[in-house]
């Protein structure tokens, strides 16, 4: 049987943004995050790549 969705899952990657020498992410809640595996993949590798540009604009 399938499991139920929670509510409060995140099924879309974060999308931050890379400033000078700063990851910005604007879109997660405050609280504790329920994101899918998907998601989460998706996010932290995009976290490494805008941390890179972050340093490269330092």
């Amino acid at each position: 049987m399938a499991r139920k969705p929670e509510p409060d899952l995140i099924t879309a990657p974060l999308t931050p943004k890379a400033t000078h020498g700063v990851v910005e992410v604007k879109d997660p809640p405050e609280s504790a995050m329920n994101l899918t595996a998907d998601a989460a993949e998706i996010s932290g590798l995009r976290l490494v790549d805008a941390a890179d540009r972050a340093r490269k604009r330092d």
